[in-house]
């Protein structure tokens, strides 16, 4: 994790932990604002970067139409979601489990100086579980960790499949993502959650031609989310 984005996380969770402390939030389920079902939509801040690595795959006819890589570049992205899940409350420890869907597109483009190939993400879908404790009556600190689907897309070499819309390659890579944040409830059953997350995507390869790619992506989150507990 980076100084800025360090920054970025403590900033988020000491305005959410002030904010709370002003605003009486009413309890839920056994005295708790956290308990019980909830929705939420969520902002992020993604980083996104994928190592390709690129191969002539000898027993194939067609000539490689890529020469030796000579510089990769990866562009992160702004995007949002939404989510749901249940909370349970066994003294001050917190636990719940999660799922989401995501939007963030990133995406990596390789070049041997005249040719680029692109692979981009361009959603997620998220199962995961969260443990933490209560700071205060209003506010908790947890850890997460789950399962990340992420769509992976590619037009191929140059994208000569973009005309046509069609995708020359399409999967949904999986990957364990894990982080930490704080959430704060600030109005009724209204909480404000902060959180950072990691996940490190599985490999995969295309193959274009006599061309065969290999991609290893990772990623990184800032999110922001305002969650409605339904007790």
């Amino acid at each position: 994790m980076t100084l800025n984005r360090i920054k970025i996380l403590v900033s988020i969770q000491v305005i959410l932990f002030l904010f709370g402390g002003f605003l009486q939030a009413n309890a839920g389920v056994d005295g708790s604002p956290f308990e019980g079902p909830y929705l939420g939509v969520i902002t992020t801040k993604s980083t996104y970067s994928a190592t390709i690595a690129n191969t002539i795959v000898s027993t194939v006819d067609t000539p490689s139409a890529f020469g030796s890589s000579t510089s990769a570049k990866s562009k992160n992205s702004y995007g949002g979601g939404l989510f749901g899940g249940y909370g349970l409350n066994y003294g001050p420890v917190y636990t719940s489990a999660e799922l989401g869907f995501i939007v963030d597109k990133g995406n990596t483009i390789l070049s041997d100086g005249t040719n680029t190939i692109k692979f981009s993400q361009s959603n997620t879908f998220e199962l995961n579980v969260r443990a933490g404790f209560h700071l205060t009556d209003n506010a908790l600190i947890f850890g997460m960790f789950g399962y990340s689907g992420a769509n992976m897309k590619s037009h191929g070499i140059n994208e000569r499949s973009k005309p046509t819309d069609g995708l020359s390659y399409k999967q949904r890579l999986t990957s364990l993502r894990y982080g930490a944040g704080v959430e704060v409830a600030v109005y009724e059953n209204i909480s404000l959650r902060g959180e950072y997350t990691r996940s490190k995507i599985s490999n995969d390869f295309y193959l274009d031609g006599s061309d065969k790619f290999t991609i290893s992506p990772k990623t990184s989150r800032i999110m922001f989310s305002v969650v409605l507990h339904m007790y």
